[in-house]
């Protein structure tokens, strides 16, 4: 991660970096801003695990590609609600069967790590026992 990009603190800098960074010529830059806010946002909340971290980035990750791909701040309302009624890992072993809609987005913004899949893959463990 550039030094410019790993020095800024708030979510919302990221926004404006990535912004800026997009219209000087700099679309790596801006790559790199969308990461780390998505970083940063995952981070804001208390987790008892890994894998729990994991999820929240991705939910984080697939509310960035949809407010990317519709040009406007978006939330992604039905995945909280998932959360909020089954918990975290749950919603997002959910959202992975039904396959990522948003995949190219992510693979654009550089994150298709953080997508639903990829997270249910690394930690199948996680998800098998919250399944159970």
């Amino acid at each position: 991660m550039h030094e410019l990009v790993s020095r800024i603190k708030e979510p919302e800098l990221c926004y404006v970096f990535a912004r800026n960074a997009r219209r000087n010529g700099h679309p790596e830059l801006a790559i790199q801003a969308y990461r780390h806010a998505v970083d940063l946002r995952a981070q804001q909340h208390t987790v008892s695990c890994r894998a729990e971290a994991a999820a929240l980035r991705a939910i984080y990750a697939y509310e960035e590609a949809l407010s990317y791909s519709r040009g406007k701040r978006t939330r992604a309302t039905g995945t909280w609600q998932l959360v909020n009624r089954h918990g975290l890992l749950s919603a997002v072993r959910k959202r992975s069967r039904n396959g990522d809609e948003v995949q190219p987005v992510l693979a654009e913004l550089g994150m298709q790590d953080y997508s639903f899949s990829a997270v249910a893959a690394a930690f199948p463990e996680a998800f098998k026992a919250e399944a159970a």
